[in-house]
């Protein structure tokens, strides 16, 4: 706690964020950090105190680089700066650092971490923020066969926590539903050569293509296969694919799927506000969806500590796993394994330049 002669005494909460702010990841996490930051300054204009003090938040970024080791050691980091909370993205990170945060009791929301793994380590201090892989993986394999009427799809992941589960349970899906995969394959995480298995695939004349993997990459392997003749759909699933940057890159007309763990952003009731106030702060960088989970994350660490009356990170834990929050997401409150009650997922298709919403779905 700081105090300075004839100022109110004030004490400073730190909230850990690991994110890629380098490498092939790094846009994406510059734009969850900007959203978490617009949180932050949100929180310390609403005078929170604890104790009758006024609590100052700040953000601790760490680049994680996407990759668990590096992870580990951020978050070794973030210990000793005596972290209230952690905000983490990827599965890959997600997974390999929780039990660092477990060990000190501090409250660990993942944004990205779509792997169902990550809420299964039978630990009862991590949240999600979003639906997970078993929900929407299954639920897209499903649509695909039902809705989309695709019947051969064949299947790329790309050997991650987060993509090869998220392959893994929309194949599940699609084959439950009655569909045929035509064939499986697995690509490095870093790779940007897809020519093997598109070639493959275009033998085998499936239908559509599902990717597991970063949005990134995504737009690398729909580029490659326009060049090697495909004119196959391309699904993906919860890796933030709805964004400018991939519209950017493919200029695709109807020829992509996504399904998103969010709502449509015109149903959020706060969307127009957060969007002014991202634009004007971070001209640039565009709005990844994982931005404004990050941004919840933070604004329901400020509700938890604000409720609870305390810093001790253990009844912040039981506070998130008791309260029901107001998200700009939608409603926010978890279940006992730290996942979000009642996920809502959308389906979203490229129309040229822009994104359009197909369908808002629940899962089962």
């Amino acid at each position: 706690m700081s105090c300075a002669a004839g100022q109110a005494q004030e004490v400073a909460v730190s909230i850990g964020f690991l994110a890629p702010q380098s490498g092939s990841n790094q846009e994406r996490g510059i734009s969850m950090v900007n959203g978490a930051q617009l949180a932050i300054d949100e929180l310390n204009q609403k005078n929170i105190k604890v104790n009758n003090v006024k609590v100052n938040f700040q953000l601790l970024v760490q680049d994680d680089r996407f990759n668990a080791n590096t992870g580990r050691l951020a978050a070794q980091y973030l210990l000793k700066r005596k972290v209230q909370a952690v905000i983490c993205h990827s599965s890959t990170v997600c997974i390999a650092t929780a039990d660092i945060f477990q060990a000190e009791h501090i409250p660990q929301l993942s944004v990205g971490a779509t792997n169902r793994q990550f809420t299964q380590l039978g630990y009862d201090n991590v949240f999600r923020m979003f639906g997970h892989s078993e929900q929407g993986g299954i639920l897209f394999g499903k649509y695909a066969y039902r809705d989309l009427k695709l019947r051969r799809i064949a299947v790329i992941d790309d050997k991650t926590p987060s993509g090869a589960a998220m392959a893994s349970q929309f194949s599940d899906g699609f084959k439950t539903a009655g569909g045929t995969i035509a064939g499986h394959y697995s690509v490095s995480d870093k790779t940007s050569d897809f020519n093997q298995a598109l070639m493959d695939i275009k033998e085998r004349k499936a239908d559509a293509i599902f990717w597991g993997g970063t949005h990134l990459q995504a737009a690398n392997m729909i580029v490659s296969a326009k060049r090697l003749g495909l004119t196959t759909r391309f699904l993906n699933a919860m890796n933030g694919m709805n964004n400018q940057y991939v519209l950017s890159r493919v200029n695709d007309v109807g020829n992509i799927l996504s399904l998103e763990s969010d709502q449509p952003r015109d149903r959020m009731a706060r969307w127009k506000s957060f969007e002014k106030a991202y634009i004007e702060n971070f001209q640039g960088s565009y709005i990844d969806v994982s931005a404004l989970r990050a941004y919840d994350a933070v604004q329901v660490l400020g509700e938890a500590i604000k409720s609870a009356n305390s810093l001790d990170p253990q009844k912040l834990a039981e506070t998130l796993h008791k309260e029901r929050f107001k998200g700009l997401t939608g409603p926010i409150e978890f279940d006992r394994e730290g996942n979000l009650k009642n996920p809502v997922f959308t389906v979203y298709e490229s129309q040229g330049a822009e994104w359009k919403v197909v369908e808002v779905v629940k899962a089962d």
